[in-house]
């Protein structure tokens, strides 16, 4: 089948490039494996409650941060280091995940728009990650809860989003991989089996996939 659009050079080599999300997707799992064992320290409830925002993403409290903001004579505290756990997530953030947005920015248009909702998706879930590791677990159900949650959903969204406003894209196998795929940022919501969520999840993003591969090989 021969691409309908300019996109078809950009494109070429796409059983190596769709291999990037999918392998983007894996290395999620072995970190989330990790992330498992984090244990929140703080017991107040209400370092929470302006959600995700509120933390600077250096992992420091907002108490930290007014320190640091204040008058030049006052000594500048080093940034207080991040759990291990985080640390692995920020290495998958600047490996696969600006690889992939790399790669898509080099396509253009859809997916690299996509793209850069997945990138915003990440930044969205590290802040979650780090309140964890501040804050005491509100219950699940309550306000607090789904306001930690909020930015994750939302930028989650917006990448199913660009996929259902193009169902008659050329693209849309594309777009697919990655809304399908996306979903398993959401591990974080199951307390008991989150690898399992992943590895549940990415059997539809590789079903996708093959699909794409298929399309460009014929």
């Amino acid at each position: 089948m021969v691409c309908p659009c300019g996109d078809h050079q950009a494109l070429q080599g796409v059983d190596n490039r769709i291999n990037i999300p999918l392998t983007l997707f894996l290395r999620l799992e072995a970190a989330t494996s990790r992330l498992e064992d984090m244990v929140p320290t703080i017991s107040d409830p209400s370092a929470v409650s302006k959600g995700p925002a509120s933390l600077p993403e250096s992992g420091l409290t907002a108490p930290d941060a007014d320190i640091r903001a204040g008058p030049a004579s006052s000594p500048k505290l080093a940034p207080a280091p991040l759990p291990p756990a985080i640390d692995d997530f920020d290495a998958l953030i600047n490996g696969d995940v600006k690889t992939f947005v790399n790669m898509s920015e080099e396509i253009g248009g859809l997916v690299a728009e996509q793209s850069a909702s997945v990138l915003r998706a990440f930044a969205a879930e590290r802040k979650f990650l780090i309140v964890t590791t501040k804050a005491k677990k509100p219950e699940i159900q309550s306000p607090v809860y789904m306001e930690v949650l909020k930015e994750l959903h939302t930028t989650m969204g917006v990448v199913s989003d660009i996929r259902e406003a193009n169902r008659t894209s050329h693209l849309f196998n594309h777009l697919s991989v990655v809304s399908e795929g996306i979903s398993v940022l959401f591990w974080v919501a199951n307390e008991t089996k989150p690898v399992q969520t992943i590895t549940e999840m990415l059997s539809s993003a590789q079903y996708w996939g093959m699909r794409v591969v298929q399309q460009y090989k014929e």
